[in-house]
């Protein structure tokens, strides 16, 4: 017994060390991160609203930042079983993001480093043994604590991504149109993120392994993009 609780925590200490060390190695990369997004703004071209929906929808889907973030979102509290709470979360942070910078000139660099560092914060929980309930048997009071952060600093980190899409909305499209849309595409990609945690829990005994292989070749898709 004494040798399996030993295994244990040796095995435990390892996956923090190896969390630990990945988040640093990631955060070495932060200056090359260069945001994507392919030219759809000629989509909206005609000004009219069903254009401007479609164009909103392309958008996320063309920029592996948002792309990244609303996978990895539906991921990390689908494991974590807060789904709905996440959900609410990014909602929130994407309508609040993008009212605010309609209404205030928003620096583009504060809102790209933004960006990464939620990209990178998400990097490393997915990476994390601590944020998946079905190998974490932990029930402790700070184990939920820190799962209530993730949800409430993730919402308030999708802030930078609303205002993202306020700032790329194509100049002769409509707002309104190219909002509801964007939001479309996100909660997609987001319960797409809940479908593919679904998926590793339901065939794969300790599926945080690949869930640590998506999260590394996420990021460097950003990355490299």
């Amino acid at each position: 017994m004494t040798i399996k609780i030993s295994q244990t925590m040796t095995y435990s200490a390892f996956n923090t060390k190896a969390a630990i060390i990945s988040g640093f190695a990631l955060l070495s990369l932060l200056p090359t991160l260069a945001l994507a997004h392919p030219g759809h703004g000629s989509i909206a071209a005609e000004g009219s609203f069903s254009t401007s929906v479609l164009s909103g929808i392309m958008h996320p889907l063309t920029g592996l930042d948002h792309l990244m973030l609303a996978l990895g979102m539906g991921l990390l509290f689908t494991q974590i079983h807060s789904f709905k709470k996440g959900l609410i979360a990014l909602l929130i942070g994407l309508v609040t993001g993008f009212v605010l910078s309609l209404s205030v000139s928003l620096n583009s660099v504060f809102i790209e480093f933004g960006i990464v560092l939620s990209i990178i914060l998400l990097t490393m929980a997915l990476m994390s043994r601590y944020f998946n309930n079905s190998l974490n048997q932990s029930n402790e009071a700070s184990v939920k604590t820190w799962h209530n952060l993730a949800i409430v600093g993730f919402g308030a980190l999708a802030m930078f991504h609303g205002a993202a899409h306020a700032i790329e909305v194509p100049a002769n499209s409509n707002t309104a149109g190219f909002f509801i849309g964007m939001i479309v595409a996100m909660l997609g990609l987001y319960t797409v993120g809940k479908g593919v945690a679904t998926y590793l829990n339901t065939h794969l005994q300790d599926s945080l392994i690949v869930q640590r292989i998506m999260a590394v070749v996420g990021l460097c898709a950003v990355l490299l993009s």
